[in-house]
Order: C-alpha cells, then structure tokens, then sequence
C-alpha cells in the first residue's frame, strides 16, 4: 500500500477531470535533507483555485510554499499541510513547496527514511544525489550520478550514507576489513545474476546493544539498507553472517512489491549462500534434516548435531502441515518452529539449484518483472511458486526412507555457483517538463481594470 497520500479537495471536482504529477528534487547537506517539491496540477476545464492538503514528515521545517502568484498561505495540523492556491484561472497550476528534516546520525552513519507525498493514481517523480544506498520500494530507478525514480502516488524514500571506509559493496564506520569481504561477494552476485547498483552499511555491535535492538536468538539482520552483525562471532561466523545479510540487501530489490512476512524464498536462498560460505572457508555446518557430524581432531572427537533430522521432515509431511509457507523467523517465539522454518527454506532452495547452479538467475529476473504490490501470503506464495513451476514441497514422500535418501543427496550435494557480474538492476526515467505558465484572462482583465481606476482615483485625489 502506498504511503504518504496527498489528500486533494477541490472546487468544481465533480464536474471537470483532475490529475497532478509530483517531482519531489532532493539535495543533501551534511545536517540535513531538504525536499524541494513541485506540483503540477491538471484539470479539462479551468478552474479559479485549487484547495489542497499535503503530507510532511514529522518534524520537518517549511521553508517556502508558492505558486505563479507569489507567496501561499497555508496551515499545518499534525504535519498536514491545508492551504489554498492563489487565484489564476487555469487548466494548469504550479506549485512548489520546500521543505527540510534534519538527518539521523547513527553508526557512524548519515541516515534518512521518509515518506514523499503523491497521487495515488498518477505519477510521482524523485531525483537525488549519489549516495551509498538509496533505496525506494515499488519504483522504477535509474541509479547515476544524478539518481531518479519514478512511481505512482507516495514514496518511502530510505537514505544512508557516510562511514569512515567504504568498498564496492559495503560501507562502515567499524574496523571490519571491507576487501576481505568483497571476496565472496561473487558468490550472491553468480547465486543471483543481479549486480545491485547500491551500497550496504555494515554496523557492527556489541551483544549488550544487539540484543537491545533486534533478536537476541539472530547472529546478524538487514534492515533498510544496513547489516547487522554481532561483533563477538568468530571471523568465519562473522564473514557468512554478513554474506547472508547481503543476500536479503539483494533480495529487497527483487522482493521490493512484496508487503507480506511470508520469508521462505528470502531465508531459502540466504540460508544456502551461508552454507557455501562454510565450505569456501573450510568450516562444517549442521547438515539440515540430516545426520550428526563425528570428526576426529588429535584425541578429541567432535560432534555436530543435525539442524532438524529426516524424522522431524517426515513427521511434517505425513501430518499434512504446510505453515512454512506463512513462515518468517520472528513469527515464532518457539525455536523449533523457527529453525524447522530455515531448514525447509533451504531445502527448498537446495532441490531447485541441484540441477544446476544458475537456476535461480530466471527467477530472479521473473521476480525483478512484478510491478504490482502484493499484501495477500496466498498470492505472493502462488505467484512465486507458479515462477518456480513447483510446489513448496521439497523431498516431499510419505515414505521415510525417500525422504532420509532426498536430504542426504542434498546434504552431500556440490555447490556449483556461475561466477558473473550479473545484470545490473536499472531504468531509463525521464525528467517532466515544467509547463510554461499559462496566460490568466479573467483574473488579468480585472487587475487591469482596477489597477486603471486606482490610477484615475490617485490623479483626481490631487485636486480635491
């Protein structure tokens, strides 16, 4: 659903068509985001005024409201601005409104994440400066020096920027080391066959302060454009956990129509680039609905448990559930659900690429096509599975020695992953032209006519 309405009420609105387009022009200081918007408004027949009511973010400040007339005089209620246009009869009324909201300052971090306003049904227009990420859900981008967007009705627009190092991918103001990580950045890059055109900020935190802001049972989160990562994980850990994150900052750009939890697909694939990750680096995760791992180091034996077994699958199964596909991690304050949830996600994710390492790439660029917000789990489940042209049911058998053979050959599977750049996400947006000022006739004939008879007042106001 979009956000950031602009409510319109209008004189004559019941018997002359009306539409507006938006062109909100962004800039940035080092304090501040300052929003310069114009609003072209549209109507079939000409009309004296129009009467409006516009959205701000909350503590914003105004800096300027006018029109082609000069200065507008307006009213501002619980960051709603009411205001009439000046008189000008007209098919065709400018009006610009600027205004500004200081920048958040978090993590090292310049951050701002605000709601534009718009029609609902016609076309809102964005342009910014570069900056490391940029993001806005449901809108076409065209990312360059100069970045531009264009949607329907309002936009979320999520800025963050600053940090003392950045590389092509990330941004901190932690020590991480940045080209340790580009690295494996190829594995989401080849899993995918996207190259996203932003940045992502990497926060690296203490657990005291992690568990404060996110789930305590999590190793790491992404969420509106920076990673998360505990700061006490081991380099491995630490190293998977932020190429996980990264895979859900590549994800929101095939997934941005998505406005359910439902996290299957998201998690799915997430989870399997942190299992080629442990193999790249030579370390042993938990098979998933497998068996234990015994390994000898010197005199020591380790053991590592299964993440679920065959039985917990086939329990799954042979009960008829199917409440992974409305699963998403923090829906379940109960652990098995949870990593029952990762572990069939995966799975999933696992049987499809079995095949064939780059079978994601066409689901991907099929998602990348959605243009249309989806707020339905039974739609979003229907459309992404009718992609896949499979049901959610990976190693599905009521028999459990199929189902222990399915995820032992997925377990022991090669990960076999296409190195490319991908293709990189971009539009092609055209800027509006402003419209010339239309000549009034009515409203000028009467200035004319008064400013005359002011006129012939003054000169015989000399002899009386």
């Amino acid at each position: 659903m979009k956000t950031g309405f602009l409510g319109l009420f209008l004189f004559l609105i019941l018997i002359t068509p009306i539409h507006a387009e938006i062109f909100h022009e962004i800039s940035l200081t080092n304090e501040e985001i300052i929003i310069n918007s114009t609003l072209i408004l549209n109507s079939k027949d000409k009309i004296d005024y129009w009467n409006l009511k516009v959205n701000i973010p909350n503590n914003s400040e105004i800096i300027a409201l006018k029109d082609e007339i000069g200065v507008v005089e307006y009213n501002i209620s619980n960051n709603e601005i009411n205001f009439v246009t000046n008189r000008k009869k007209a098919n065709t009324r400018i009006v610009n409104l600027i205004f500004k909201k200081k920048l958040e300052e978090k993590y090292g971090f310049k951050i701002a994440k605000i709601s534009l306003f718009g029609f609902k049904n016609d076309s809102t227009i964005i342009t910014a400066p570069k900056v490391s990420y940029l993001f806005i859900p449901d809108a076409e981008i065209e990312y360059g020096e100069t970045i531009k967007a264009k949607t329907n009705g309002g936009a979320i627009l999520k800025i963050v920027f600053n940090g003392k190092k950045e590389s092509e991918h990330y941004f901190t103001d932690s020590d991480l080391d940045l080209e340790y990580l580009e690295k494996y950045c190829w594995v989401i890059k080849g899993l995918t066959g996207m190259k996203v055109p932003v940045k992502f900020g990497i926060v690296s935190l203490p657990d005291s302060e992690y568990n404060e802001i996110l789930e305590d049972w999590s190793s790491g989160a992404f969420k509106d454009g920076l990673v998360f990562v505990r700061e006490n994980l081991s380099d491995y850990e630490k190293t998977a956990t932020i190429l996980h994150e990264t895979t859900h900052g590549f994800n929101s750009f095939a997934l941005d129509w998505d406005k359910t939890k439902t996290a299957w697909f998201d998690e799915g694939v997430a989870c399997y680039v942190t299992s080629v990750m442990y193999r790249l680096l030579n370390e042993t995760k938990p098979e998933i609905f497998g068996e234990e791992i015994k390994w000898r180091e010197g005199r020591t034996i380790h053991t590592l448990k299964p993440n679920m077994e065959p039985r917990d699958l086939h329990n799954y199964y042979k009960q008829g559930k199917n409440w992974v596909s409305a699963w998403y991690p923090s829906k379940h304050s109960n652990k098995y659900q949870r990593e029952f949830g990762y572990a069939y996600s995966e799975l999933f994710i696992r049987d499809f690429l079995k095949e064939d390492g780059s079978n994601l790439h066409r689901i991907y660029q099929e998602l990348l096509k959605i243009n249309k917000s989806v707020e339905n789990e039974y739609v979003k489940n229907s459309m992404i599975l009718k992609i896949f042209g499979r049901e959610l049911k990976p190693c599905y058998s009521t028999n459990f020695k199929e189902i222990e053979t399915c995820v032992r050959e997925l377990n022991e599977m090669d990960f076999n992953i296409p190195k490319t750049e991908g293709s990189e996400i971009n539009c092609k947006i055209e800027i509006p032209k402003i419209p010339k000022e239309e000549p009034e006739i009515g409203f000028d004939i009467i200035r004319e006519i008064n400013g005359f008879f002011e006129f012939i007042c003054k000169i015989i106001s000399r002899y009386f």
